[in-house]
């Protein structure tokens, strides 16, 4: 099994896009190792936490897009996009820029996305989701953080590559107080495999070479950033990559709610975005949003609409 089971031109340029703020673009820097290693150029997005404005050094190339390299500096403490450009350039040797997307509503993301898709070629992007919260239509039990998983989901929807493509990892990880349903991730899960949308499942492996390289880029990136903004996701991984299961301690923020690590945590699944994002039952309202809290009152109304389901626990 390899991390990426998509069905990709031979040469096809690969934009990688973290979906949420914070680490999930690290956790797509596996599948851009991996499609580097088959002869696929690659470049990776994140829409970022940073406080971009205080950025010194970056390119704004839209009013959303900010390109940064290991030049850029900023006085706030977290700044990971930066580091793992900064890794690039000085264990791999190659200059490689991170994209920082703004916190932005979906016109504005997408219009970013089509910059990098005209601006480098873009063949297919994939948006890529640290946890299962992405995938979620709205009633779930609990959504985790929906806002902006879901503009950059819409946003790749409706970017123009010709491919567009959704991944989930860290599965099991997410919501360790136990309010986040995984039961009701595998159900939308089946809703798209149903329709025809389920595109096949890879996985880290410790001792492949994207594994071996996963690990060192975060080291890289963790041993800059301080304890307290480490993403426990990716603390996850790193873990489940050791050979960790079970509730472990990954994170200072995890001791009185460990996370659940097994193998499940190394997978990526993946579906057409398309697909995912018509699945949101706040799908017309999100689009037609002009700013992040707009997303999230589209999102509190669809629930308040359609009502919540209870929490469903896996029977096995």
């Amino acid at each position: 099994m390899t991390v990426v089971p998509l069905n990709l031109a031979p040469g096809a340029r690969v934009l990688i896009v973290g979906a949420g703020g914070g680490f999930d673009f690290m956790c797509g820097l596996p599948i851009a190792l991996e499609l580097e290693e088959r002869g696929h150029p690659t470049f990776i997005a994140s829409y970022s936490f940073t406080h971009l404005h205080a950025v010194r050094g970056g390119i704004w190339r839209t009013p959303g897009l900010l390109e940064v390299t290991p030049a850029a500096e900023c006085d706030d403490d977290y700044f990971p996009e930066r580091h793992l450009s900064a890794w690039f350039a000085d264990v791999v040797g190659v200059e490689r820029p991170i994209w920082c997307l703004g916190k932005g509503a979906v016109a504005e993301t997408r219009e970013s996305l089509d910059h990098l898709v005209r601006q480098h070629r873009i063949d297919a992007v994939v948006c890529v989701d640290g946890g299962v919260d992405g995938i979620f239509r709205g009633d779930e039990a609990d959504l985790g953080t929906p806002s902006m998983d879901s503009v950059t989901v819409l946003a790749t929807h409706t970017c123009a590559a010709a491919q567009r493509h959704y991944a989930c990892t860290a599965f099991g990880v997410e919501g360790a107080e136990g309010t986040v349903s995984h039961a009701q991730a595998l159900e939308r899960m089946a809703e798209l495999t149903a329709q025809g949308a389920f595109r096949g499942v890879g996985a880290i492996v410790p001792t492949d070479p994207a594994g071996r390289q996963f690990v060192d880029a975060a080291s890289y990136v963790f041993s800059r950033t301080p304890p307290l903004r480490r993403s426990i996701i990716v603390s996850s991984m790193l873990a489940a990559l050791e050979g960790a299961h079970g509730r472990t301690v990954v994170h200072e923020k995890t001791r009185e709610r460990p996370p659940w690590i097994s193998l499940l945590t190394l997978l990526f699944w993946y579906f057409e975005a398309d697909a995912v994002a018509k699945l949101k039952l706040f799908y017309k309202e999100a689009l037609e949003a002009r700013t992040l809290g707009e997303v999230g009152e589209a999102i509190e109304r669809a629930r308040t609409l359609a009502g919540v389901k209870p929490f469903v626990s896996i029977p096995i």
